[in-house]
Formats: structure tokens, sequence, C-alpha cells
């Protein structure tokens, strides 16, 4: 029994780590009458940015990666199968909903954009030099860009649950 003991701890632990956080994310850009959403079409895999309201592809869970200081995103609609990821297309600057797996592109990081609530999301795969932002043509379509100081790249986080 006392050998079993720490490895129980441990498990206890991990699990406790690995509860998620269920908000919806808006933009400064978009202001907080739009969410993050999930498109309901085809293989509900692209995302943009919808009128908000009590819809789980709202409602996303941030899930710690246990011993990293990144996130992976999934939404309540997709399910615990369907992580946030980066599409590997030599641009790597689309998002997408994709199979959950052990890959860089669905480690999300959330860096504090200042003193208020927002964040900026980067991924491991493409590294500081992309977030997650906006695109400026009145679509709300998301995509990754170059990091700046753009309303369409301060994500804030609102509780959902």
């Amino acid at each position: 029994m006392r050998r079993l003991l720490p490895f129980l701890l441990a498990a206890v632990v991990q699990a406790a780590s690995a509860t998620p956080s269920t908000v919806t994310l808006h933009t400064d850009s978009t202001g907080r009458t739009n969410c993050l959403d999930i498109v309901k079409a085809g293989d509900h895999d692209q995302l943009h940015m919808a009128r908000c309201g009590r819809y789980s592809g709202q409602m996303w869970d941030i899930v710690p990666d246990a011993g990293s200081s990144f996130v992976r995103l999934r939404t309540r609609f997709t399910g615990a199968d369907m992580c946030l990821d980066v599409v590997n297309d030599g641009t790597n600057d689309q998002v997408h909903m994709a199979s959950c797996a052990n890959v860089t592109g669905q480690q999300w990081h959330m860096d504090q954009t200042g003193p208020g609530p927002g964040v900026r999301l980067w991924n491991q795969f493409t590294g500081l030099g992309k977030c997650l932002d906006i695109v400026n043509d009145g679509s709300g379509r998301v995509q990754l860009a170059a990091c700046g100081n753009y309303s369409g790249q301060f994500w804030t986080k609102r509780g959902s649950r």
C-alpha cells in the first residue's frame, strides 16, 4: 500500500490540474456581443466570430497541459476529442478544430496583454510571432497573424458555466 500511495496522489494531482474552466472568448475588435464560435456546417471544424448566445460552440474549455504553461482549447459543441489546432500547410496561418493529439499546434499560450483581463493567444507550433486574430474585413473569420498591437488579437475570457 505504501508504494501505491505516491502513484495515487500523483494521479489525483494530475486530474485536478487538468480540470477545464469554461469561458466565452471575445476580442476588443468585435466587442462583447460577438464570441468565438464553431461554424455549424460541414465537419464542424471551422471557426468564426458570431453573435453571442448560450451555444455550445461558444463554450470553450481551457484545459491545462500537464507540466507546461500551455493549454488546449476545446468547445462543448465539438467535445473533448477535438482541439483548436493550426493547419500545417506551409503558411501555418489557418486554424481549425482537429482530433486532439500530442502536437504543438494544439498547445496554446495565453499572455496577459496589460492590466486588464485581455490575453493574446499563440501556440507552440508557430511560436510568439503569430497570434490568434480576427480578419479585418467584417467576415468574422479567425486566423493566425503577425502579433502586434491589434484589437483583434486582444481576447477576453468570460465565465460561461
